[in-house]
């Protein structure tokens, strides 16, 4: 049976809508595509403008694009130094044990007697270290396997960083743009805020805006405070590499794991290397470092909203499986914005649909 003329046209009309669907599916899907890459870094900058914003509407009040050239040349120092430094105090260690090695003068300071007492690990680990005096060679050979293995963890490290460095350039760039053009990229978001929460997108925005400025000062802030003290106590004690402990550090803040998780080991070597004198120093600034977290954290987040520390540990080690060392600091931000936003869109969905006070007849 031929179909009729208004079911031709009816299936004509389909077939045309749902070309039309699929070929503008597939538009969004390649543009999606196209600016994947730029996800990370133009939230990080997004991230870094809503935290320094207050300080350069302060410093500069009536020229925001001086104040955006001035933090694009500090954002641009203070990551270049610490990547230097970092990176410097690896290099010139990893060239300082490789010409030992090549020159057989590779000298690993002996453990000291006390070791043997310690407990548990005592035993064994004097043993391995006074082989790995009188036979590096042979330890080396022994434990071979493993040893590549953290060679290849190390190397895929440093290039995630170095990735790392560069988005942050980037971001800083996008940061120094969005802070020049502040009052036009608010009006900007406002309609798309509005399109997402209807009569609340200003609402909507100061809220995303409160919250990054709350996570990124009492979390990285501190993380960043507290990776900076460890620098400053490794580099004291003589640790080799104190730019790597450092960084260390601030990752295991950012993911709110506590800081003598890399300290501790360090007062360790720190006790068998230079005697308890300074083990002991350096075991009380481990001590001071950590216990800062717990001081400054309630000072900062304790003005703003209040984010489940599972909700940041769990943006920030998602975040750092996904993109990275980056991914670190923006997926804690980015759910935590994303959990403040659902907590009061429940918070405002409840307060629609309770049933309406009844008034008292006069």
């Amino acid at each position: 049976m031929e179909p009729t003329l208004p079911e031709q046209i009816f299936l004509r009309r389909v077939t045309a809508g749902t070309i039309r669907v699929m070929l503008l599916g597939a538009w969004i899907v390649w543009c999606l595509q196209i600016i994947f890459p730029f996800v990370v870094p133009i939230l990080w900058g997004a991230i870094i403008a809503t935290a320094v914003s207050p300080l350069t509407r302060w410093a500069f009040p009536k020229r925001p694009g001086l104040g955006a050239v001035v933090f694009g040349v500090l954002g641009f120092a203070l990551i270049l130094v610490p990547s230097w430094l970092f990176l410097g105090s690896i290099g010139d260690f990893a060239i300082k044990i490789g010409k030992q090695w090549a020159d057989g003068q590779l000298k690993i300071p002996p453990p000291r007697p006390d070791v043997l007492e310690w407990p548990l690990i005592g035993k064994k680990l004097h043993a391995l270290w006074t082989n790995a005096v009188n036979a590096p060679a042979s330890v080396i050979e022994g434990h071979l396997p493993q040893i590549r293995e953290v060679g290849r963890w190390l190397m895929r490290s440093l290039a995630g960083l170095t990735l790392g460095v560069l988005q942050s350039l980037f971001a800083v760039v996008l940061a120094a743009a969005f802070l020049a053009k502040a009052e036009a990229t608010h009006r900007a978001l406002l309609p798309v805020a509005e399109r997402i929460a209807p009569r609340r997108g200003q609402a909507l925005m100061d809220l995303a805006s409160a919250t990054v400025l709350g996570v990124a000062k009492g979390v990285i802030g501190i993380a960043v405070i507290q990776a900076v003290l460890a620098w400053i106590g490794v580099s004291v004690a003589g640790v080799p590499a104190p730019g790597a402990w450092a960084l260390l550090v601030m990752i295991a803040a950012v993911a709110q794991l506590p800081s003598l998780l890399v300290l501790g080991p360090i007062s360790v070597y720190v006790f068998s290397t230079s005697g308890s004198t300074a083990g002991a120093m350096f075991l009380a600034w481990s001590l001071f470092v950590g216990f800062l977290d717990n001081v400054l954290k309630p000072l900062v987040l304790g003005r703003g909203s209040r984010v489940p520390t599972l909700v940041i540990v769990i943006g920030a080690i998602g975040g750092m499986i996904a993109s990275g060392i980056i991914g670190l600091f923006v997926g804690a931000v980015v759910l935590a914005v994303g959990y403040e936003l659902f907590v009061a869109w429940v918070r405002d969905t409840s307060e629609d649909d309770a049933p309406p006070t009844p008034t008292v007849a006069e």
